[in-house]
């Protein structure tokens, strides 16, 4: 954040000549240059600039013309403010941008935990619903065209109905086997931390390799880490999946190929072996999600920049990124940064490199990727056990599912998660 220094208001510290009105009119155009670097300035930062303006409007050496300029500023930015919080929230890509930063915070928080991330997603998508027909009803009084929003409310509504298909094939799963028809599409690092997460249809991502491991019974189907030695790997937790790197045909789809499937090298390792086709169920609350930025590794916020954390604690931002550029680590395995997380390594980022821009040898993004070799030498965080569910509880909370969530007290349960994962984040930030 901008520090003002407005030591020269007072009078026997003030220099000769200069105007001192527009080194203060500077000031809060910094700040407001500084809030807009997203290109967004969000109604909080409106709130910013106009407690600043009210700050410097009541600094003493002002003349009556130079404070009426600042109540001009003030009214128009809380015009702005309104008009920005209405046209934003009427906007579909806003919104969407919305519910995926909340989809990050639900797989930081728990997205070891099926019944609560299934919950949580849930609530995010009922939310959603009711904003679309809201909407929709207001612009079709105003005889607007509503077909973009009627598009993305059907899109809305089969993707809960796929949320509830996946709550309800949990109640069958019977402890032995995987339950049918909807699966966990994972990610994860090198260390075996969970990087995304989804509990979601069979067939519905692809990109993922099968395997016989289960997460409280969903079957998990996993991006390989790394190829070594001729087998692909996967590893989840502490144990290791693999097999050997080559294409099969698809039984369920004889038109397809598919990569061979991954199997747990250790009967006993991260799990135990169940039904008769020996899936490894490995317990949610045994797996960690990472929560945290190591040094010299990679985070992308939800809208597509990307941040490095570098050794001295600062971070570098990417722009306008090329994927397929070398020495990249591939951004579906960097974890995903909700909204405020973002925003509070913005104050550590002070270098943003636009990576449209041409790039001399020896520049750039040369830092080797987070590729086939494990890290070393990257502390455990101390935070990395944060969340310690009281499943039974959760589950005692979770009945009712199908009705529209009125329960206070899981809300609340999730606002203190969510405050906790913040605090915990904001220390490893500053």
């Amino acid at each position: 954040m901008a520090v003002f220094n407005v030591s020269f208001l007072n009078p026997a510290m003030r220099s000769s000549g200069g105007s001192n009105s527009g080194l203060l009119a500077d000031q809060l155009s910094i700040l407001q240059n500084e809030l807009g670097k997203d290109g967004f300035l969000s109604p909080g930062d409106y709130d910013l600039l106009i407690e600043k303006a009210r700050t410097i409007q009541s600094m003493p050496g002002l003349s009556a013309s130079q404070k009426s300029e600042y109540n001009v500023k003030i009214s128009a930015f809380e015009k702005q403010k309104s008009v920005g919080v209405l046209s934003k929230e009427g906007d579909i890509g806003f919104m969407n941008r919305s519910v995926e930063s909340e989809r990050a915070e639900d797989v930081m928080a728990v997205g070891n935990s099926p019944v609560d991330f299934l919950f949580y997603r849930k609530l995010s998508t009922e939310a959603k619903i009711n904003d679309l027909n809201e909407m929709i009803s207001i612009k079709q009084q105003a005889g607007d065209d509503v077909s973009e929003y009627m598009n993305e409310y059907n899109a809305t509504m089969n993707q809960y109905r796929n949320q509830l298909e996946a709550v309800s094939a949990m109640a069958n799963f019977d402890g032995t086997n995987p339950i049918q028809g909807h699966v966990a599409y994972v990610t994860t690092n090198n260390n075996g931390e969970i990087v995304d997460v989804d509990y979601a249809k069979y067939g519905s991502k692809s990109g993922y390799a099968e395997t016989n491991g289960t997460i409280d019974g969903f079957q998990v189907y996993g991006k390989t880490n790394y190829k070594r030695d001729g087998n692909n790997y996967f590893i989840l937790g502490d144990t290791e999946f693999s097999a050997v790197d080559m294409i099969m045909p698809d039984p369920e789809n004889p038109s397809s190929m598919k990569p061979n499937k991954l199997v747990a090298n250790s009967k006993s390792a991260g799990g135990r072996l169940i039904g008769e086709s020996g899936y490894v169920n490995l317990q949610g609350q045994s797996l960690q999600v990472q929560g945290y930025i190591p040094t010299n590794s990679w985070a992308k916020g939800v809208d597509g920049s990307v941040y490095k954390r570098r050794e001295d604690g600062g971070y570098s931002k990417y722009i306008n990124i090329n994927r397929s550029m070398p020495n990249m680590p591939d951004q579906d395995r960097m974890i995903t940064l909700p909204d405020y997380y973002e925003k509070a390594i913005m104050s550590k980022s002070d270098d943003t490199i636009d990576m449209s821009a041409p790039i001399a040898p020896d520049e750039g993004l040369n830092q080797a990727p987070l590729g086939p070799q494990l890290q070393e030498g990257v502390p455990e965080p101390h935070h990395k056990r944060y969340l310690k569910h009281n499943h039974s509880e959760t589950c005692q909370l979770y009945r009712g599912m199908f009705q529209r969530p009125q329960n206070q007290e899981f809300q609340h349960l999730k606002k203190l998660q969510k405050n906790q994962m913040k605090n915990l984040q904001s220390q490893q930030v500053t």
